[in-house]
């Protein structure tokens, strides 16, 4: 068995904070230590971290940031100062079920898992089961190197990952969301994105956390159905985002080449090669929304067809929906499509 951090980063959370503190407390496998980091909270946040840390039954670190760091930076200070072999991210709102540790830490028996995500709950602000994240996904699964979704999002407080990862950090400012342009990664995305290039992925399908949505979330449930349909409504938008942001994964790749081993330093060759790809898959799908005739959209279409980019070969992952939405509406309409996807 592996030590295991606890990364949890706290502001204003004197209402929920109780609660998840006696669920980490209770866990079949404690952890080799939790940090708390706080983030300039002015309720009694710190108190009752201090008074957990006088009590609990592992050695408990609180830092208290001089001024507001934001909730991702916060997290990557908790996560920079852990000490275990592998790292989970906490919220402050949610309960950890008692197995959490036990059932994640089983899955980096395998050296080639850097990073395993888990289901879970969803709870109302009373505690009440109100569903899951992920709907129909019981069984776990492994991914390879590269074969995620590059834009899928899973929340940190769902994740587990090995301390190796925390050698990249210093690149974290440099990175580009796709979802939030001219911002860097959240540290959340900036993780799963490093694990999913250096080694396996693992989804576990078990649920193994309350995930409390109280309407006063930093980020409260979002799920992939409406990340499509926000994306959707951006249109031609995202799309030029994702294109900025297949590039800056690819240029950061190359950057870290230098400081990598010699078996990392591969996968990045690979990565920055596979962002390569997707790149080139979008700007060519940036065609059929922009090319000025009927006949060069049509064209940029089938290019895409030929190449495999809709379905699984694709390395940007092209669904069934973007090729209906390619085909009827954005070939046929062409720039006239953008007033109706609110560009």
């Amino acid at each position: 068995m592996s030590d295991v951090s606890i990364a949890l980063a706290t502001h204003n959370g004197e209402r929920y904070l109780p609660a998840q503190l006696e669920s980490l407390a209770r866990q079949t496998r404690l952890p080799s230590e939790l940090v708390i980091s706080d983030d300039a909270s002015t309720d009694r946040t710190l108190e009752i971290a201090n008074d957990f840390a006088a009590h609990a039954p592992f050695p408990v670190r609180v830092l208290q940031a001089p001024r507001r760091l934001g909730f991702s930076n916060n997290f990557l200070r908790a996560a920079g100062v852990c000490r275990g072999a592998l790292i989970a991210f906490c919220d402050q709102d949610d309960i950890w079920e008692p197995q959490k540790i036990e059932v994640m830490e089983r899955h980096f028996a395998d050296p080639q898992v850097l990073l395993a995500y888990h289901n879970a709950t969803l709870v109302s602000a009373k505690g009440a089961p109100i569903g899951r994240v992920y709907r129909g996904l019981a069984r776990s699964r492994v991914f390879e190197p590269l074969a995620r979704h590059p834009w899928m999002v899973v929340p940190g407080f769902m994740q587990m990952f090995r301390r190796e990862l925390l050698d990249f950090t210093a690149h974290q400012r440099a990175s580009y969301d796709v979802d939030w342009p001219g911002r860097p990664l959240a540290h959340d995305r900036w993780f799963m994105f490093l694990a999913s290039v250096f080694g396996r992925v693992v989804y576990v399908g078990e649920t193994l956390v309350r995930y409390r949505q109280h309407g006063a979330n930093v980020y409260g449930l979002y799920p992939n159905e409406r990340a499509q349909f926000d994306r959707l409504a951006r249109g031609i938008r995202f799309i030029r985002a994702a294109v900025s942001a297949a590039g800056n994964r690819a240029a950061l790749l190359r950057r870290m080449d230098q400081e990598l081993p010699p078996a990392w330093r591969e996968r990045a060759t690979h990565g920055a090669a596979h962002y390569d790809r997707i790149r080139g898959e979008l700007e060519t799908r940036r065609f059929v929304y922009t090319s000025p005739t009927y006949l060069a959209r049509h064209k940029a279409l089938y290019a895409l067809l030929r190449q495999g980019s809709y379905g699984r070969r694709g390395a940007a992952r092209f669904t069934l929906w973007d090729l209906m939405l390619d085909f009827y509406l954005a070939a046929p309409l062409g720039p006239r499509l953008r007033r109706l996807l609110r560009k």
